[in-house]
């Protein structure tokens, strides 16, 4: 089923009775996003990011979509790039529901789209955010380099640093001279430990952004 009133009632599905009433309002009035719209923020977004400025990024997703009552964009193609870039923006300047989400949302568009190798990069640094998922970001940068097929400076630091947890200083090195080689900053290319995603505060927990962590699940 694809129509986008379903985005709008996606929250309501699930609830407790008491509940139900006072967010299926909430669900009706969905945040709808024109096509351009749309395409503005994103670009907006993704320039942030290019900028290395992923708390902007964050804010300004945050800002149009991130209340209780959801969004709205009836064009799929759409749709998918704000998850990415919304989850791009989550990982790198979020807490820790961020980063999970991100997870999320980037396993299930890498798996859709098995050939990209730009999800696959993004997941990798999703999952190098998180306590468990080193390992397994770690196999997926590793296979891709083998391949040439790191498409960004970023990926290339998210490897280094891998690479430097594991002792591996010779192969960080690598990885920071393939990074400097392809970045406009040289800043992005570091080996040096990211701090840790910031703990999900309760009181949060029940915003658009903790509550989804997978926006296509209700498709």
């Amino acid at each position: 089923m694809k129509n986008k009133t379903l985005r709008a009632w996606f929250l309501c599905l699930g609830l407790t009775l008491p509940t139900i009433a006072g967010d299926a309002q909430a669900c009706l009035n969905a945040v709808e996003l024109s096509r351009k719209e749309a395409v503005k923020l994103i670009n907006e977004a993704e320039a942030a990011l290019a900028a290395g400025d992923a708390v902007r990024a964050l804010a300004l997703l945050d800002g149009k979509l991130a209340g209780e009552e959801g969004y709205e964009v009836s064009n799929d193609k759409l749709d998918k790039r704000i998850q990415r870039v919304w989850a791009v923006a989550r990982l790198r300047a979020g807490d820790s529901a961020d980063v999970a989400a991100a997870v999320t949302v980037l396993r299930e568009q890498s798996e859709g789209s098995p050939k990209d190798p730009w999800l696959k990069v993004r997941l990798a640094e999703a999952l190098s955010r998180t306590k468990k998922g080193g390992d397994e970001a770690r196999k997926l940068l590793e296979d891709l380099a083998k391949r040439d097929l790191i498409v960004d400076p970023e990926g290339f630091a998210t490897l280094a640093r891998l690479r430097k947890s594991a002792q591996d200083d010779a192969g960080a090195a690598q990885a920071i001279e393939r990074c400097k080689a392809m970045a406009k900053n040289v800043a992005t290319c570091s080996d040096a430990p990211l701090p840790e995603p910031k703990k999900v505060k309760k009181h949060t927990a029940t915003s658009m952004r903790n509550r989804m962590l997978d926006p296509d699940q209700w498709r």
